[in-house]
């Protein structure tokens, strides 16, 4: 069976030391700049350096994320940062943006580029895609099943493409690089690396506008994936690399996860894999919000979501049975791991009415209320051995639990594995053959070293063999390990064994070197492309709507445009037919047969898929994040209009388009001013988890702490898509836009009426004729859902 490589999380370099002592093959970590965890520690220029060094003397490789969305005004730091990586040695960069990616091939071209899952790459056609521009390694979306992995590895193998994969630790709720959840709620973009994590934040679920009773109010946090105990099966399926989450995590957590993977892997090597539950209770202690094994195993609702807890919710540990309030003490009757001196425990305690003692302790608590402590001395167990006398606060009553969130015997257990000895990681084969003048010649590793004097013949007891391979292999305290000895010397001579052993040494020395040195890579400089005035057009006003009925409306209403979320065939309408913006491996070619044959185009918003598009005109939606220039016209060479992502502000659109009108034949520039923003979409679906399928036929929503409204939407393949809670809104802008050359105006009117597309259609028609934008725009206001919102247009992201 192939073992894959383990890729571990390096948030800062103590969890750097973590991972190289843990056994990864690689790690993977951030500077100070584009990188998608802007709040971990990250590395400096001087740091990335030490990192590498240190990485590669220990035979670890280092992959460093650039896997931001950029604008045109940071294209030249990019090619800046790119360079020094290249100089530094990094063993490959992590892209999101298809400009950067672009500019590492044009000004770094030996510098190896994996896709970013925020690439949202999880069929053949984004693998082909990658293939084309020179991604030498894909990391897959998250949702991506076992079944659409082997299909994917098909087409991999095919392209020469190594796919990677998650096995462990924090899961995105959205689809990763299609959130705009952070950044329309506060302007902190999860695509800039700034996410704020609103999916762990609580909320209230409505169906059409009543409250539903739910498990917890954190509808949207997500278990942890945990795949150790499966690790066989996800290495059966041929994957080149598994990757542990947790660049924003702990050192110890590091070390733990780490060392858990690794010595798993070992054992699936020698064919001895058997998940141990000691180590899952170390993942446990690690960190958990509660485990699942993912959308790869077929986990989903309730197996995948935690709604209770959004962090580290510990391990299980008793419920209480007994309270001795003379010794402010509680009996727990265990049904878990034991806790041990030094645990940090948490009681959870059970809803009573508060009251007095005669003794004077306060019993009872609130209901949920936490009350978190550290076990200072040995709890005393009880003859029947299954209940444990602790000291508790007095807010623990009967029935609290008690949950363990920090296991001492795990800390221990992190400190050994940072501590230990991490040579040996680097297989080396050793030649030994002696020359024509009898010195010894050590060979290997692309290395050669003799001995400093030759053999002679043995007078009485010769050097043999066999303690010379003895010496030979005695590698300690360097990063190898001799795997295979080629002895092509007789055992008949004479040398000092000493002699044998400084050879050892300068060979090993030198194979050190040798891992160590630096590639030699081409660099060329950045040029960019420059700006022109774009030419001020006349918009077109397009609108999306995902009924047959609004589709026919909007045509009737004047819109130059109809983008129709759907297949059913509508003639005599001009329609352009809309891919669902998420299209899974088994999705692909049932999709593409379904497009009409009437179709005036085809809409699509994942990477690649236009390429698999014959014969129709190809537009590129929002959901391929059109940030810049460079990567409007990438798509615009296969799409003949193109998207800009919506969370790009007035003052950068007005840039891109000047750059974009610098390229000889730029597509066609489509911004959306109104609608309800999709600000994340799921495999979860919501209303299933909570009362069971079939349940999507009501209106739902999410309500948060402010009493903002997200409207929920369900589509055919049961992914949830949320919607914002006001309405863009960008009607006093869209002359200016004109102006700006940008050539379509869209409305959003996916489950929307009717009335709402005419009368949609007639404002906008209105405002670019010359209309009173004041008026309009309180026309727009009794229309729109949830109120207006001009949006990053005017803020922009961070």
């Amino acid at each position: 069976m192939k073992i894959p490589e383990l890729l571990s999380p390096a948030g800062s370099f103590d969890a750097l030391k973590a991972a190289v002592s843990a056994g990864a093959d690689a790690v993977y970590l951030g500077g100070k700049s584009f990188g998608a965890r802007a709040y971990a520690a990250n590395f400096s220029e001087e740091e990335i350096n030490k990192a590498v060094k240190f990485a590669h003397a220990h035979g670890v490789k280092v992959y460093v994320t650039v896997n931001t969305l950029v604008t045109d005004d940071e294209l030249t730091k990019v090619a800046e940062y790119l360079k020094f990586l290249s100089d530094a040695d990094v063993d490959a960069i992590l892209v999101q943006d298809t400009a950067v990616l672009m500019t590492a091939r044009e000004t770094v071209p030996d510098l190896p580029v994996h896709a970013s899952t925020q690439m949202t790459i999880n069929n053949s056609a984004g693998i082909r895609f990658a293939a084309e521009h020179g991604i030498t390694r894909v990391v897959l979306a998250r949702e991506v099943s076992i079944e659409d992995l082997a299909e994917i590895k098909k087409t991999a193998d095919e392209c020469s493409v190594e796919l990677e994969i998650f096995v462990h630790g924090a899961i995105c709720y959205s689809y990763s690089g299609q959130c705009l959840f952070s950044s329309v709620i506060g302007g902190r973009s999860g695509n800039r690396g700034m996410c704020a994590q609103p999916c762990r934040k609580p909320y209230t679920l409505l169906a059409d506008k009543t409250e539903v009773k739910t498990d917890g109010e954190y509808i949207l946090s997500t278990r942890d994936m945990c795949l150790y105990p499966h690790l066989d099966k996800v290495c059966g399926t041929g994957i080149d690399s598994i990757k542990i989450e947790g660049r924003m995590k702990t050192p110890e957590y590091v070390a733990v996860v780490t060392n858990a993977y690794r010595n798993a892997l070992d054992s699936i090597a020698k064919g001895e894999f058997a998940p141990d539950t000691q180590v899952m209770d170390d993942l446990s202690f690690a960190f958990t919000r509660g485990f699942t094994k993912g959308y790869l195993l077929g986990d989903k609702g309730k197996t995948f979501m935690n709604y209770t807890k959004p962090d580290n919710r510990g391990v299980f540990a008793g419920t209480v049975s007994g309270v001795d309030e003379k010794r402010g003490k509680v009996i727990v009757q265990i049904e878990g791991p034991v806790p041990d001196t030094g645990d940090g425990l948490v009681f959870k305690c059970a809803a009573r009415e508060a009251r007095i003692s005669p003794h004077g302790f306060k019993i009872g608590g609130e209901l949920g209320k936490e009350v978190g402590f550290a076990l200072n001395k040995e709890p005393y167990v009880f003859p029947e051995g299954d209940a444990y006398k602790i000291p508790a606060p007095a807010d623990v009553t009967v029935g609290s639990e008690l949950w363990i969130t920090k296991r001492m015997q795990t800390e221990r257990h992190a400190s050994t594995i940072v501590s230990k000895e991490t040579a040996g990681r680097v297989l080396i084969d050793v030649d030994v053959s002696l020359d024509d003048e009898g010195f010894m010649i050590l060979s290997g590793y692309g290395v050669t070293e003799k001995s400093e004097i030759p053999m002679m013949e043995a007078l009485k007891k010769p050097v043999t063999a066999e303690a010379v391979e003895a010496q030979i292999r005695k590698s300690g305290g360097t990063p190898f390990t001799v795997r295979n000895v080629s002895m092509n010397y007789d055992g008949t001579k004479f040398v000092p064994i000493k002699i044998v052993s400084d050879l050892r040494r300068r060979f090993l020395d030198k194979c050190l070197v040798k891992l160590t040195e630096k590639k030699e890579r081409r660099s060329y400089s950045y040029q960019p492309k420059g700006s022109a005035n774009p030419e001020a057009v006349e918009p077109l006003i397009q609108v999306y709507t995902d009924s047959v009925v609004c589709a026919k409306a909007a045509n009737t209403a004047g819109a130059n445009q109809v983008v129709y979320e759907g297949f059913d065939e509508i003639y005599n309408i001009p329609i352009i037919y809309k891919f669902p913006r998420i299209t899974a491996e088994h999705e692909l070619e049932k999709f593409i047969s379904k497009i009409p044959a009437s179709a005036a185009g085809v809409m699509v918003d994942g990477i690649g898929i236009a390429d698999f598009i014959k014969g129709i005109p190809r537009y590129a939606g929002s959901g391929l994040n059109i940030t810049n220039a460079v990567t409007a016209n990438e798509y615009g060479k296969k799409c003949r209009q193109i998207c800009l992502s919506p969370e790009l502000s007035g003052k950068q659109i007005k840039t891109l388009m000047e750059n974009l009108a610098a390229y000889a034949h730029p597509p066609k520039v489509e911004v959306i001013v109104q609608g309800s923003l999709e600000v994340m979409i799921t495999e979860n679906c919501i209303p299933a988890t909570v009362q069971g399928c079939r349940s999507c036929n009501q209106s739902w929503a999410l309500k948060d702490r402010t009493n903002r409204i997200f409207r929920i939407r369900t589509d055919t393949a049961c992914r949830t898509h949320i919607l914002n809670a006001a309405e863009t809104c960008l009607l006093e802008y869209v002359n200016i836009l004109s102006k700006n050359g940008v050539s379509v105006i869209s409305i959003d009117a996916r489950g929307r009426s009717p009335e709402y597309i005419r009368r949609m259609v007639s404002i906008y028609r209105e405002a670019l004729d010359g209309g009173d934008i004041k008026a309009l725009k309180e026309q727009i206001r009794e229309l729109a859902s949830g109120g207006i919102t001009a949006g990053h247009y005017l803020r922009g992201t961070e």
